[in-house]
């Protein structure tokens, strides 16, 4: 019995990391948050812990905590371009979009092939009335996925650009 211990607390580790996901996609925030910090106190580090922690607050709209916990992400696993986009996108709503810009410029040096950061530095240069600049990252963005072409036809943050 002893040897399924570790399979067994492995198994409810990711039970209520589920569980605290399921609660953050149904605004059932302070379950979640109950859920994560139930977690032993040697796993909440961990990134799919602290990918979660993520998932919440963003949902929540908690963007500094959101921001916090990318951070932390970004130290633990710093070739994951999700991890930077995803502090891009809180230091936006927390701070500015100038900071937000910042960050993922950083990060376009790093992961120089993401779609995602193109797209979402269009964004930002759009809403910062940067309509040149917006226009050469949509376009390198749809090269390299064109999947974000009908997004942005319909993507707000991109309302000056279309017209």
């Amino acid at each position: 019995m002893a040897n399924h211990l570790p399979a067994m607390q492995a198994f409810q580790i990711r039970r209520k990391v589920t569980a605290a996901s399921g609660f953050a996609e149904l605004g059932l925030y302070q379950e979640a948050v109950e859920e994560l910090e139930d977690l032993p106190a040697a796993t909440r580090d961990d990134i799919p812990v602290l990918a979660t922690w993520l998932q919440v607050y963003q949902s929540w709209g908690k963007w500094s905590e959101a921001a916090a916990v990318a951070e932390r992400l970004i130290q633990k696993d710093p070739d994951e371009a999700d991890w930077y986009i995803a502090l891009g996108f809180a230091i936006r709503r927390a701070q500015s979009l100038a900071a937000a810009e910042v960050i993922l410029a950083a990060a376009l040096q790093k992961f120089p092939a993401n779609a995602t950061i193109y797209f979402n530095l269009a964004c930002y240069y759009t809403q910062l009335s940067d309509l040149g600049k917006a226009r050469v990252y949509l376009e390198r963005a749809i090269a390299i996925d064109e999947n974000f072409r009908k997004i942005a036809l319909t993507d707000p943050d991109l309302r000056l650009l279309r017209e």
